[in-house]
């Protein structure tokens, strides 16, 4: 989780991590001097001289990539060392993008916009064309941290439909879509109203409680003695997947929590049948995209499903930005 602390005067929200490349895959380095000059060896652009002559450091949002200036790495504040964005274009660094700003959860509250769901930048940038190839590349894991997150596996045909449905729906531009949100934020533009009905569910999760209440739900055995598959007993079964409500939030002024609910509906009588809050694990995608030795564990019938359904997206010359 990214760290932060809130300060009285602006409503401003300051980080206490940056990056050094405009990538979403790029590491955070919480802001000490020790890890700036470690990580920059002080070269332009992340050190230059200010208008009045005084030496300025500068990095990265990790959210949303725009220039930062860090403040407290070299003369000790009354506070811990914190970085706050420009607003501004920096010399060296790529172009101030203030759509990108508007939506960080390090904004100054003033200035932040809540996105609703249909919310999307207006046009498809660097950042959301690297997201989207991330997304092929690691579908597979994309789908592990969803299933393990909701207590279910799924079909081919039923991942074939949520990844359609994300894509046509541009999730992509999601205002909020980070690399650490990206599995929870594909689910939650994917898989609104896919059907449930045949999909595997963990035996005594809570889902797989609430299920065995309904009156027409009944459950087949599988291989995996974890998992039993959805049936119905009689007549018609419609049960549908629907998140809402993704939400950021600073907690106590120190951890940037994010959140979405989860629901089932019964969409022939109109009940809800089980809902929860999900919580976002901020490290687990990375971690394990990050994790060479996980490779010999990739799912390859997944990874086949991303590639057949999307094509590779490069960056144009107009969209490049600096790597530093």
């Amino acid at each position: 989780m990214i760290m932060m602390r809130i300060v009285k005067g602006r409503n401003r929200i300051y980080m206490k991590h940056f990056k050094t490349a405009v990538k979403r895959t790029a590491k955070q380095y919480e802001i000490t001097l020790d890890n700036f000059q470690k990580v920059t060896e002080c070269q332009y652009p992340f050190e230059q001289r200010g208008t009045q002559g005084q030496i300025c450091f500068y990095g990265i949002c990790p959210s949303c990539l725009n220039p930062i200036q860090l403040i407290g790495i070299l003369h000790q504040i009354k506070t811990a060392p914190y970085g706050k964005h420009t607003e501004k274009n920096i010399s060296g660094f790529p172009v101030w993008k203030q759509e990108k700003y508007e939506y960080c959860p390090f904004s100054v509250k003033n200035d932040r916009r809540i996105p609703d769901d249909d919310a999307r930048l207006e046009q498809p940038d660097a950042s959301s064309i690297e997201l989207y190839n991330l997304i092929k590349l690691q579908f597979d894991r994309i789908v592990y941290v969803i299933e393990n997150a909701l207590c279910i596996r799924c079909s081919k045909y039923f991942w074939e439909k949520v990844l359609q449905q994300f894509l046509i729906n541009r999730g992509c531009q999601y205002p909020w879509l980070t690399e650490a949100n990206l599995p929870y934020i594909f689910a939650y533009i994917g898989m609104r109203q896919q059907r449930l009905y045949m999909q595997k569910i963990r035996v005594n999760s809570d889902l797989y409680h609430a299920l065995k209440k309904h009156p027409n739900v009944d459950f087949v055995a599988t291989d995996d003695a974890a998992y039993v598959r959805l049936s119905q007993k009689s007549g018609f079964l419609s049960l549908t997947l629907r998140f809402y409500k993704h939400k950021q939030k600073a907690s106590d002024g120190e951890v940037l929590q994010e959140s979405m609910q989860f629901c089932v509906d019964d969409m022939q009588t109109g009940q809800v049948v089980f809902e929860t809050c999900i919580s976002f694990d901020s490290f687990l995608f990375m971690n394990l995209v990050l994790n060479e030795k996980n490779e010999s564990k990739r799912q390859h019938w997944l990874l086949k499903i991303a590639e057949e359904h999307m094509p590779t997206i490069e960056k144009t010359s107009e969209d490049s930005e600096a790597d530093f």
